[in-house]
């Protein structure tokens, strides 16, 4: 890892550690440990920094918003640790110009993946923890995430059709589909929507106008992603 990448992202993180070793440990993938043996990789760090990411915003959103209701809650820690939202923090701070990788997967050419730069955003708020603490790590979290918490708060002001599009894009890289029937005389008629993600159909909505359907539609999908936990689960990223 060269050594001025590493300076410019220490610096970015706002923390200095105790044991600079767990920072290089949370940067080094598995690649390069399967050529150098008797290095740890970033796994066990990832999965701490999982639980502590989730956490930490989890107690801030609580404290900050008590006017959301727990499924705007959900909705909003979804966004704030997507992989998308991680991956891009990465980006940010320069974490893949310090990864530790295997020869054959700098080799390939390709850009990091993102999930790659997810886990050692992960591994990082991990070794964080390891280091300093809890204080530690929450400050760590709150000070690189902090705007995304903000940004993605107002979110919770928009309709729920609003809401499921920015879940979709960011979870999903797709948008809803929303399939429109209708019945009866022009003067009663009743709208039938279904809404669907990438073929999977998530919620059925009625109504008098094509957007109350629409919006009951989004609504019901909402609740099912949030029901199934399914936007905090691997799958998922």
């Amino acid at each position: 890892m060269p050594e001025d990448n590493f300076h410019v992202l220490y610096e970015k993180l706002q923390y200095k550690f105790q044991d600079v070793e767990l920072l290089q440990v949370a940067l080094t993938h598995s690649s390069w440990c399967a050529e150098n043996d008797g290095s740890p990789s970033n796994e066990r760090l990832e999965f701490l920094g999982d639980a502590v990411l989730g956490m930490a915003v989890t107690r801030y959103i609580f404290n900050q918003y008590p006017e959301l209701s727990e499924g705007k809650l959900s909705q909003l820690r979804a966004l704030v640790v997507s992989s998308s939202s991680l991956s891009q923090l990465a980006e940010e701070i320069g974490v893949g110009s310090c990864l530790r990788l295997g020869k054959g997967q700098m080799a390939s050419g390709n850009a990091i993946p993102p999930s790659m730069l997810e886990d050692a955003m992960e591994a990082i708020i991990g070794a964080t923890f390891l280091d300093g603490g809890w204080e530690a790590a929450e400050d760590l979290v709150l000070r690189l995430l902090g705007e995304r918490i903000e940004e993605n708060s107002k979110r919770n002001n928009e309709d729920a059709k609003s809401r499921l599009q920015a879940l979709a894009g960011q979870y999903f890289s797709a948008s809803p589909e929303y399939v429109l029937n209708s019945e009866g005389p022009a003067h009663e008629m009743k709208f039938f929507v279904d809404v669907s993600i990438n073929g999977r159909f998530l919620g059925h909505g009625e109504g008098r106008s094509k957007k109350e359907a629409m919006q009951f539609a989004a609504e019901q999908a909402l609740d099912l992603l949030m029901d199934e936990e399914e936007l905090n689960t691997d799958k998922m990223r």
